[in-house]
């Protein structure tokens, strides 16, 4: 960690990072996300030899499938894993032990904000 946090200040261009990820609409709800390369620390990164595939649908309730989780359920998701990381590096970062860490989130959706009219 500290080795790392050197580097970016050595080099501050090395802190410059693209992710990228690929969606497919399968059917109805369902869509296929794949996330694989990215760019990072000055160099494509390939360390990843197959994708990460994350599948997208709704619930039966909202004419899904359950073939995976909705979006707001994925952001949701992201939005937790980013305060883990971000909470764990800084901590190790200044030499705090974590003995546990756990985030609940919860997205309100209000299905009128949809535009019904064709």
């Amino acid at each position: 960690m500290v080795a790392t946090i050197d580097a970016i200040k050595e080099n501050p261009s090395l802190a410059q990072f693209q992710f990228r990820s690929e969606t497919e609409w399968v059917n109805g709800a369902h869509s296929r996300t794949k996330i694989q390369g990215f760019y990072g620390a000055g160099a494509e990164d390939t360390s990843r030899k197959k994708p990460f595939v994350i599948e997208g649908d709704e619930p039966p309730v909202l004419l899904g499938t359950n073939a995976g989780a909705n979006a707001v359920e994925t952001v949701l998701a992201a939005l937790a894993s980013c305060m883990a990381v971000g909470f764990a590096y800084n901590a190790a970062a200044r030499g705090i032990k974590i003995s546990s860490l756990k985030f609940t989130l919860e997205g309100d959706v209000d299905l009128q904000g949809f535009s019904w009219d064709f």
